[in-house]
């Protein structure tokens, strides 16, 4: 449609009750700095519009006007609207629209993941195993170095136009394997939970975060005369320069110049991980340097640099990351471009990286953290006496797992080993891993998790239970009825022992996931309906990090704190912990 009048009569007949798949075309990836060139619906599955906006190679030929493209988007948006990853199309239209969020009847990248978190999810894959139709690749329609808005405006039709039709062709197939998969209920987790959370994420992702762009400056600097001299320190030791970064190289120099005894042999020659080097970390002087130079380094070129020129293209210098609903299999939220969710924690650098995210002049940052969310949920599931009453009575749940394995007199000293024990067990870490985390004979750790399963005697039973239901329905369920599908029989019996362990993580990291997520579309509801003085700008898994004005940041804190942990009734409390700071690193 490159006519203003012939869009406005397409789309005057359209109601709000219409099913109306939207993609947009763009010059990049980034919702930040890229902008708007097109978009395309599909009102039914056989034909699709394109509304070419802002092409702009040599004699191209007429395009729709921004008043008549904002009119038409305006009502487009009032229907129900369907896409394909539809947050990425939602940071263009309601910055090209002005306005704050758009509602989303579906998003088929989530439908299909929730019909199978491990399946390829792209829509051109998706359309080729589900729909049987090849589509129209990207690499054909746009040349290399050029972006969208230099497509001759047919070719950018038959792309953009069949992305709408085929969204909405598999719109229609999911609810159809639904149905035959008897499991309508997710369309309820669909709904009820994850569509409202696009908008969720959206806001979070607009918000980004400060970075202290001289503070990273000068520690960019301090990190690189580091670097430098750890690398004159072994250059010094292995009596020859050599290129650190290259394992063939180190190898050499470790395992043939200074005859270090190899471990571990790989294709190309002898392997120089973490592992080994910690093996032989006493045998050499040159070891423990490596080990610093390395963590450094990857400090440097991971976070350091990347983050310190992100933070210097944008005016207000803030980092804004994008958070990836679906890309894992227990429903946690991964991030990335850049990841902020591992940044290092137990490391002193890894601390001072996030010292240099900052609160605005005026503001403060709130970290509010589930504590425990997942032994909670063990408790409320598998109703175990002992840890029911722990939990209610506001017990140190880590100590009371000491007292019970280790007895009174050692309970304190071995509080930290019975957190490993607690937490592993949950994401079915079996004796062998147990030893390596402790360091400790298998034996020993065979003979703990004996003692584990008398203390709380319901928890085992609860595992199996989980695994069996694992294996007779092909599927588990987490707390909101998200469903993680295990074809057992199709496996090999490697695979089914990884079953058996993901299927009983999946419960709990997966319920975990659905009560942050509700909480957090609660919070959002608050911010914008009360015309909060806050933003919500991270999820580190069962941690939320605000922005708040300092005036406010108690009472807001309190609110935040009330809505976690309230925010579905379980059989014991959850509570969460609350820290306030001017940096990210000062939340801790």
């Amino acid at each position: 449609i490159t006519d203003d009048a012939t869009l406005q009569r397409i789309v005057s007949n359209l109601s709000t009750n219409d099913l109306i798949a939207l993609d947009t075309e763009t010059t990049g990836l980034d919702p930040h700095h890229d902008t708007l060139v097109g978009f395309s619906f599909a009102c039914n599955v056989s034909e699709g519009y394109y509304v070419p906006l802002k092409h702009s190679y040599l004699g191209v030929g007429k395009q729709v006007g921004d008043l008549a493209a904002k009119t038409a988007l305006k009502q487009l948006i009032t229907c129900k609207l369907i896409g394909h990853n539809m947050k990425f199309d939602l940071h263009f239209i309601t910055r090209y629209l002005a306005c704050e969020s758009v509602h989303v009847h579906a998003d088929t990248i989530i439908l299909a993941w929730l019909l199978d978190s491990q399946s390829a999810l792209g829509l051109d894959k998706l359309a080729a195993s589900l729909l049987n139709h090849d589509m129209i690749a990207f690499k054909q329609t746009v040349k290399k170095g050029e972006t969208f808005a230099s497509v001759a405006l047919d070719d950018a039709c038959r792309y953009a136009a069949e992305d709408a039709v085929i969204t909405l062709r598999l719109y229609h197939k999911l609810l159809q394997l639904l149905q035959e998969r008897e499991a309508t209920e997710i369309l309820n987790v669909a709904s009820q939970l994850e569509y409202p959370f696009i908008e969720t994420l959206l806001a979070m992702e607009r918000s980004g975060i400060k970075l202290d762009t001289a503070y990273m400056q000068t520690f960019k600097q301090e990190a690189s005369a580091s670097l430098a001299d750890l690398t004159q320190a072994i250059y010094k030791q292995a009596g020859s320069e050599f290129n650190i970064n290259s394992t063939k190289q180190l190898g050499v120099v470790l395992f043939e110049t200074l005859g270090l005894k190899a471990i571990k042999k790989t294709k190309t020659g002898y392997s120089t991980d973490e592992k080994v080097l910690s093996a032989i970390v006493d045998e050499h002087a040159i070891v423990p340097l490596l080990l610093q130079y390395r963590s450094l380094h990857k400090l440097y070129s991971t976070y350091i640099e990347p983050l310190l020129k992100l933070a210097q293209r944008d005016e207000r210098s803030r980092i804004y990351t994008s958070f990836v609903q679906t890309g894992t299999a227990t429903g946690r939220l991964s991030s990335k471009n850049p990841n902020l969710q591992n940044i290092p924690t137990r490391t002193k650098l890894g601390v001072k990286i996030r010292e240099a995210f900052v609160a605005d002049t005026g503001k403060v940052l709130i970290g509010i953290d589930y504590s425990q969310i997942e032994l909670r949920l063990l408790a409320h599931f598998s109703q175990d006496p002992v840890l029911v009453e722990a939990f209610k009575h506001n017990k140190d749940i880590h100590r009371q797992t000491a007292v019970a394995l280790f007895g009174e007199a050692d309970a304190d000293a071995k509080r930290s080993v019975a957190k490993t024990v607690n937490f592993g067990l949950l994401y079915g870490m079996g004796q062998k891993k147990l030893s390596e985390t402790l360091k400790i004979s298998t034996k020993e750790a065979k003979e703990i998790i004996a003692r584990y399963f008398e203390t709380f005697p319901t928890v085992k039973s609860y595992f199996a239970t989980i695994v069996e239901t694992a294996k007779e329905q092909g599927y588990v369920e987490t707390l909101l009825q998200r469903r993680r599908y295990f074809d057992y029989a199709k496996a090999t019996p490697m695979l089914k022992a990884a079953y058996d362990r993901e299927s009983v993580n999946t419960v709990f990291q997966g319920s975990a996931a659905d009560l942050i997520k509700l909480a957090m579309n609660k919070i959002h509801h608050s911010i914008q309906t009360e015309h909060l003085p806050a933003a919500m700008l991270l999820q580190i898994h069962d941690e939320l990090i605000f922005e708040v004005d300092a005036a406010e940041a108690e009472v807001l804190a309190l609110h935040f704190q009330e809505i976690m942990e309230h925010i579905y009734a379980l059989r014991v409390p959850l509570k969460v912990s609350l820290n306030t700071g001017r940096t990210w690193g000062e939340l801790k």
